[in-house]
């Protein structure tokens, strides 16, 4: 009903048309003759008649006329009267030539004021400005006839007659008596704000430069007005484009701040009266119509859009591979290099170099009796492992010949605490070298598989393109770049690149029913990404399976569950449900289980693989802190178009799969993340269809077993419980038997299941 509507307003419009356009040519005369600059110049009626349209010259021309002898005094109105009649008759006689209407109009403002001059009666002020009322006139007239006949070849929305007629209007509007507002202010703050919305930072300060200088030539007094508006626009612009109540805040904000520059209280009053009035036109806007309004960034052409691709791939495969790479340079480095002071005999060197070196029995000791001096050093190694130095009387009897006892138990403590303290600087070292390198091959293997994934060939349909562009130009955002096409399965991608847009939800279901309507194929939800100027929304194929998930949680604590569990899907396709338990109970386990739980989450949407993802969180949780930190990790990921689902865990407990009614277990054996330089984790695959469930328990599910946990799920999928009923369910009754068997624990079950989606 609301397209037939707006089909017949449409043919209303096209048959009254001709009529509205005409009475509009007159009003637009009359506003423009209102407007003066400089002081009592009013020469932009007289430029509407030399620069409007052939069809339009005489309509302008009344309304000029009138709007003259109207709002001027009379021996003014009738002079530009006069002028306004030669401009039209050499319009009327030339019909599409300039200067003979130009010569006429503004020829008799000055031969007026000639006559005036040599009669007495004008002082060279008045010549000075009649000269420039025609220099003015006959300007804005030419820019008027030139942006008219080149409105085909306009760069953009300030390039053409709306542009120059609206800035001719804002003295005019200025004029206009509003009490304490300007709706000149008013007008050009709603403009500039439409401007910096659409994020079209050069368009708004040239809009906003230009039409203040309009103003202040209208009204010297407003010069402080305009520099607020000008930097409200342009940080409106700079800072939140796209964004309606950012904009208007961001406007209103510099707004106040322009106004410390108003010479009164009653001139700042008014100005922010005026700005208010000028946000709240803005706000008035229907979205679609400044959706229309162009933006600033060039379409990107698809020609050039493969090579940028391949040239991603490239540069991503180049980056793994440098990355591994390094940890392969560095640990054949660290291999390679010599262990200096890394086994027990340096410590014996360290004492014959200290102590030794200025002795006169050095050569007997260290010469003549070297072994029995080694001997003695060795023997006195348990001493120091257990008590961190040497007395006197526990020296063993190769030492009794020395003559310095004292020196040498002080010399070989500090020797031995100097041998622990770099023995220890090595583990650690060697720690943060294993973790280093560790993920260094982490990040080249997801790089890796994400430049695969980036590479594949979409096969493209230029049809369903130049549909899904057109149709979004339907609605008033022309797409900067369009591409539907088909990746190696088949399944249909779409995406679009516009100006920054905000959506609703109900705009984006709309434009979802009609995108799938124009490509033939059920779509799902959009995916929108705003990235600076720009709004990029993916659309993908409508997958087979759609996941419902069910969640349960019962802590052993209060306030702290150690299980922290994350369910839900990606932009390609695919439902996650994953599972972290953290070692133990209490907060520390329930930092340990949410950082693991957040950290593979993030990787897994941004396209890492499970073991990538695993491999990294591991690292993160090795160097959390000095104490032990683990986490089992519990994956369950499915392919919603094909039912393929992966299993990958990392010391988590049996995972049940319930198929056919019947209950399947799988189990495997793996460490946690987080206890290894290493992840020891295990992976297998499966396929589900409709109506399957997958379910994740964390331990303290299993206290009692898991015989039980098999034969209450075989139960739920007979009599047809939801998801979140089973994980209720199986709660419930874990928590009980653990109750009865006095070991608490946290209890968690996390269910998924499949659903037909189309």
């Amino acid at each position: 009903m609301e397209k037939l509507r707006e089909a017949k307003l449409r043919r209303w419009l096209g048959a009254a048309g001709p009529t509205l356009w005409q009475l509009a040519a007159g009003a637009g005369g009359f506003v423009l003759a209102a407007g003066g600059v400089f002081g009592g110049l009013h020469p932009f009626g007289l430029a509407f008649v030399l620069g409007a349209g052939q069809s339009f010259a005489a309509a302008g021309a009344a309304g000029a006329a009138v709007g003259y002898l109207a709002l001027l005094p009379l021996t003014e109105g009738l002079r530009y009267l006069a002028a306004v009649a030669a401009a039209l008759a050499g319009r009327w006689l030339f019909k599409e030539k300039f200067a003979p209407g130009a010569v006429g109009g503004c020829g008799t403002l000055l031969a007026v004021q000639l006559m005036l001059s040599v009669s007495g009666l004008s002082t060279p002020a008045a010549a000075m400005g009649t000269l420039g009322d025609a220099l003015l006139a006959a300007g804005t007239g030419w820019a008027l006839r030139q942006s008219g006949k080149e409105r085909a070849l306009a760069a953009g929305p300030l390039s053409g007659t709306a542009f120059l007629l609206g800035l001719a209007a804002l003295p005019a509007l200025a004029a206009a008596p509003a009490g304490p507002l300007n709706l000149g202010v008013a007008a050009l703050g709603a403009a500039g704000l439409a401007f910096a919305y659409r994020g079209r930072l050069r368009d708004c300060a040239l809009l906003t430069v230009a039409g203040g200088a309009v103003l202040a030539a209208a009204d010297p007094a407003l010069c402080f007005a305009c520099l607020g508006l000008a930097a409200g626009c342009l940080a409106a612009a700079y800072f939140t484009p796209g964004e309606k109540l950012g904009s208007g805040a961001v406007f209103l904000a510099l707004s106040v701040f322009g106004s410390l520059a108003a010479p009164d209280g009653i001139a700042a009053l008014g100005f922010l009266g005026s700005a208010a009035l000028g946000e709240a036109g803005f706000f008035a806007l229907p979205r679609r119509w400044l959706a229309a309004l162009p933006g600033q960034a060039e379409a990107v052409s698809g020609a050039g859009q493969r090579p940028r691709v391949a040239g991603a791939v490239n540069q991503l495969e180049s980056v793994a591979q440098a990355l591994t790479g390094i940890a392969d340079t560095v640990n054949q480095v660290y291999e390679a290099l010599p262990k200096k002071g890394e086994s027990y005999n340096w410590v014996a060197d360290h004492v014959a170099e200290e102590l030794c070196r200025s002795c006169g029995r050095k050569e007997r000791c260290w010469v003549e009796d070297y072994s029995t001096t080694m001997d003695g050093f060795f023997r006195l190694k348990p001493v120091l492992e257990q008590q961190g130095r040497a007395a006197v009387e526990q020296l063993p009897g190769q030492f009794c010949r020395c003559i310095h006892p004292v020196e040498l138990c002080s010399a070989t403590g500090r020797a031995y605490a100097l041998y622990r303290s770099r023995r220890e600087s090595r583990v650690k070292a060697g720690a943060m070298r294993e973790a280093l390198t560790e993920q260094y091959t982490a990040m080249a293997q997801a790089l890796s598989q994400m430049a695969g994934q980036l590479g594949q060939a979409v096969a493209p349909d230029e049809g369903k393109t130049a549909r899904l562009a057109a149709l979004f130009a339907s609605v008033g955002l022309e797409p900067l770049e369009t591409q539907v096409g088909y990746d190696p399965a088949g399944r249909l991608r779409a995406s679009v690149t516009v100006n920054r847009t905000s959506f609703a939800p109900p705009e984006l279901e709309e434009l979802r029913a009609e995108a799938g309507r124009i490509c033939h194929r059920p779509l799902g939800q959009f995916r929108v990404d705003h990235g600076g100027p720009l709004t990029t929304l993916t659309l993908t194929e409508q997958a087979v399976f759609c996941p419902v998930f069910g969640l349960a949680a019962r802590a052993a604590r209060p306030g702290a569950c150690g299980d922290v569990v994350e369910q839900f899907c990606d932009q390609y396709g695919n439902a996650h449900l994953l599972l972290c338990d953290g070692m133990g109970v209490g907060r520390p386990a329930a930092i340990d289980g949410a950082l693991a739980a957040a950290l593979v989450a993030q990787l897994l949407r941004a396209g890492f693989g499970a073991e990538s993802a695993a491999r990294l969180v591991n690292v993160a949780l090795a160097l959390k802190s000095d104490e032990e930190s683990g986490a089992t990790l519990d994956l369950v990921t499915v392919d919603l178009f094909t039912g393929r689902a992966r299993l990958f865990k990392a010391g988590g407990c049996p995972t049940f799969v319930v198929r056919g009614g019947k209950t399947e277990t799988v189990e495997g054996s793996s460490l946690p993340v987080g206890i290894l330089s290493r992840v020891v984790g295990q992976q297998d695959a499966l396929t589900l269809s409709e109506d399957q469930l997958v379910v994740l328990v964390s331990d303290g599910a299993l206290t009692d077993g898991g015989t039980w946990v098999a034969q209450q799920l075989e139960l739920c999928a007979a009599v047809g419980n939801t998801p979140q009923e089973i994980a209720d369910i199986l709660a419930d009754t874990a928590l009980a038997r653990a109750g009865s068997a006095g070991r608490p624990d946290d209890i968690t079950v996390a269910v998924m299941r499949l659903e037909r989606a189309v």
